[in-house]
């Protein structure tokens, strides 16, 4: 019950109504009288009113307009909000997808594959038999003696004649040889060599083994603009999908340990090397919150993997081969849920890179006490190395892992009632799970040019080297299982730059 403006009401006779929204200048009506007061031993002095009033006055003036909005946002700004973020998102995978699709092509291409090679087609020239050559020889060699009349056959019987309507019998010709001199070299038709399958005409003919921009060019070439987007749509669903789930289990685990969650920071200025947005550095349990950051990311890549390998599958099959929608590539699978044979390799995949841009942070100030606060230069310098070295491990997983996806789609459409043989643009490597697909590719894949050692010949007094020539050896090397590199290397630096002009314009305005 509020009170009316004759006074204060007798039910309530030490309530004092707030003056909140009265003026300065308006004095208060709602005051108690003051035989009230007196009767139930009450006495209000002039300090305490004045300090009510003041601190009132306080809360009044403050400001929250900097941390709080005075309305919220309308529905039409959220979805144009949504619409902004999903529109900048599908941007930076439609630019990025044909570095990843020439990427993946270097990392499934068995070396030494391709289109078979063709050989000239021979033209042969019509010869004279031999007999004639002795002939005109003989003519040309005796001009002296044409005038002669040729000796008569005194010794020998003229030759019956053959019956009528028979005709003699013919000899069968020859067959000449390819490398017979008789035949013609200039001409420009090919024909493939014999007792070989017919090649299919989706093998891309790669010229190098480890270019980016041979395999752009030669997808280009075969198939167009379509060859080099191949996967878009899958890549942009499924880069959506791994962050969604990733954040979803991330804060389920959270509340269900009882941890802070990784993803929320409790530092003014987060530092540049959190990575994915995780920050442990302020959590009271670091490696808690490192164990829920990497059982997350595991979990959304085991629940992602069919789609992984359907958006794998698009990106190796051609442009003209159907299926291409996202949906349908799924119905192809055998199987919707993580086979057993590339489990490992998956969940080493998917929690890598979350556990190496979690950790290092707190390696970083626990032992070499690299603080993001106290020495930001000498963080952000060790965390960009960090982010190298995180590439470098994983992209020779990557590429096992590719391979094994590859192997899935191929086992699962030939299991099928049509028994069909999948078309790819490239022959895919072998799958020997994680360790035997990388002796394959470093040991028996393909040949590698490797200079050999100088001789040391100490004739004369004098100790020389002799330069020898390279050898080849069997497999692609080291080399072969960090296909790719070049553009993790690129896209790195890329971000590091654009974050290092981004904080240096911020700074701008203090001085």
């Amino acid at each position: 019950m509020s009170a009316s403006k004759e006074g204060p009401n007798p039910l309530r006779p030490y309530y004092i109504p707030p003056s909140v929204g009265a003026s300065a200048g308006t004095p208060s009506k709602s005051q108690p009288p003051p035989n009230l007061g007196s009767k139930y031993g009450y006495s209000q002095s002039a300090s305490s009113q004045n300090f009510g009033s003041s601190a009132r006055n306080i809360l009044a003036d403050m400001d929250y307009s900097d941390y709080l909005s005075d309305t919220s946002p309308s529905s039409t700004a959220t979805i144009k909000s949504l619409a902004e973020q999903a529109l900048w998102k599908y941007t930076s995978v439609f630019l990025a997808q044909p570095f990843d699709v020439a990427k993946t092509v270097l990392q499934v291409r068995l070396p030494g594959s391709g289109p078979p090679p063709r050989f000239r087609k021979f033209k042969a020239i019509q010869v004279a038999p031999e007999n004639e050559i002795k002939r005109v020889g003989h003519r040309y060699s005796s001009a002296s003696s044409e005038n002669e009349s040729p000796p008569p056959t005194y010794y020998t019987r003229p030759a019956p004649p053959p019956p009528t309507g028979l005709t003699p019998p013919r000899r069968p010709r020859p067959r000449r040889r390819p490398d017979s001199p008789d035949l013609d070299l200039s001409s420009d038709e090919d024909i493939p060599p014999r007792n070989t399958p017919k090649p299919s005409p989706h093998i891309l003919d790669i010229k190098s083994e480890s270019s980016l921009t041979a395999v752009l060019s030669t997808l280009w070439q075969k198939e167009g603009a379509w060859g080099i987007f191949k996967g878009t749509n899958s890549t942009y669903v499924h880069s959506i999908l791994l962050s969604t789930i990733t954040s979803f289990a991330r804060s389920f685990l959270a509340a269900i340990f009882a941890v802070p969650d990784p993803s929320l920071s409790f530092q003014i200025n987060p530092p540049a090397g959190s990575v994915g947005g995780l920050d442990i550095l302020s959590s009271p349990t670091p490696m808690a919150s490192l164990a829920i950051a990497v059982s997350a990311a595991g979990i959304a890549g085991i629940l992602l993997a069919p789609l992984d390998i359907a958006r794998t599958k698009l990106i190796l099959t051609p442009s003209t081969h159907p299926p291409r929608s996202v949906i349908s590539t799924l119905k192809t699978l055998s199987s919707w849920t993580l086979p057993w044979s590339i489990a490992p390799v998956t969940f080493l995949h998917s929690t890598l890179s979350t556990f190496m841009s979690a950790s290092l942070p707190l390696f970083l100030r626990s032992k070499l006490s690299v603080d993001p606060v106290v020495t930001p230069t000498m963080y952000d310098l060790a965390t960009f190395i960090g982010q190298g070295l995180e590439l470098g491990a994983k992209l020779p997983i990557e590429t096992v892992l590719r391979r094994g996806q590859m192997h899935i789609a191929q086992t699962g459409l030939q299991a099928g009632p049509q028994n069909k043989e999948l078309q790819t643009v490239v022959t895919i490597g072998p799958y020997k799970g994680l360790i035997g697909t990388m002796r394959s590719i470093i040991y028996e894949e393909g040949e590698r040019t490797v200079k050999a050692a100088p001789v040391r010949n100490a004739a004369a007094g004098r100790t020389t080297s002799l330069a020898r020539d390279p050898e080849r050896r069997k497999g692609q090397g080291l080399e072969g299982l960090w296909r790719g590199w070049r553009v993790g290397m690129w896209g790195l630096l890329g971000v590091w730059g654009a974050a290092t002009l981004g904080s240096v314009g911020s700074k701008g305005g203090e001085f």
